[in-house]
């Protein structure tokens, strides 16, 4: 059966019978993809491991979206989608985007942090802004997307080592902000001039919420306190729980915290405006320093 789409995302060549808002569409060629995404039932044999919403059988990890959809990834090139009767099919897509394809990048054996990654105005190398869910990531990215910088990825990203290079992918595409506080996010198409699929890695700022003190404080994070940071924002971190690949992980972890600064930006709730000039000092010390 042919597939539909063709993108790119996350470094990889996407084939899929589903639209993916921020995968980058190419052309149909020859090119065989990396990834597979169908749609239909996908049985899995008998469940050994279950963490959450999590399910290991074999080289099968299934996400059971309760009332959504069941998301079977088969070894790290296959994604099967089953939606639930009368499931809204946007949160179906939101959670392919959001979970499945992260599913995927664990499965590869790759390392998905939950940030939005953005190549400043004038630079060629990404920031990428870590934190929890609804701290403000998206719209820090948007800022400075509005000022000229490009999006790498936006709530979830790639970090991979190639040729001694620390990198960054994602959905580049467009960008998933809020149309008001605690609303569903809208995926905002982006012109191709404010996109980059991949870009070197300059630094990580790890957002906290601290609603204690009066303005954002910056302090660049060094050995386990880098490390314990980078780890806390791991995106999904029950799925390389499951695959049982924590262990071998920790050492792409270290190498990013040896090759790119870590800074954590504690923060009162919503100072959009504060978080925004003290993103923008750190960037000014990177390149400085880079």
């Amino acid at each position: 059966m042919t597939t539909p789409y063709i993108y790119r995302a996350f470094g990889l060549i996407i084939a899929s019978e589903l639209e993916i808002p921020g995968a980058v569409s190419v052309a149909h060629s020859a090119v065989d993809a990396d990834v597979v995404i169908r749609v239909g039932a996908c049985p899995i044999g008998p469940v050994e491991t279950v963490n959450g919403p999590y399910s290991l059988s074999g080289e099968a990890l299934l996400f059971d979206a309760a009332g959504v959809a069941r998301y079977v990834a088969l070894a790290s090139d296959q994604l099967w989608v089953e939606s639930y009767p009368n499931a809204d099919s946007k949160k179906v897509i939101a959670l392919l985007i959001a979970t499945a394809l992260p599913m995927l990048i664990w499965m590869r054996g790759d390392v998905v942090v939950h940030a939005a990654g953005i190549v400043p105005a004038g630079t060629t190398k990404a920031i990428a802004i870590a934190g929890p869910s609804g701290v403000g990531k998206s719209t820090l990215a948007a800022g400075l997307i509005d000022k000229g910088g490009r999006l790498v990825g936006d709530d979830s990203l790639k970090l991979t080592v190639t040729a001694g290079r620390a990198l960054v992918s994602g959905l580049s595409a467009c960008i998933f902000a809020p149309n008001a506080p605690n609303t569903r996010r809208t995926a905002i198409a982006l012109p191709k001039a404010s996109q980059m699929e991949i870009a070197p890695l300059a630094a990580i700022i790890c957002l906290k919420i601290d609603d204690a003190i009066a303005n954002p404080v910056v302090n660049r994070l060094q050995g386990a306190d880098a490390l314990q940071a980078l780890l806390k924002n791991r995106h999904r971190p029950k799925i390389p729980a499951i695959l049982g690949r924590d262990a071998e992980l920790l050492s792409q972890w270290i190498l990013h915290c040896r090759m790119s600064p870590i800074y954590e930006m504690r923060m009162k709730t919503g100072d959009v405006a504060g978080s925004q000039q003290h993103i923008a000092s750190v960037i000014s010390d990177v390149l400085r320093s880079g």
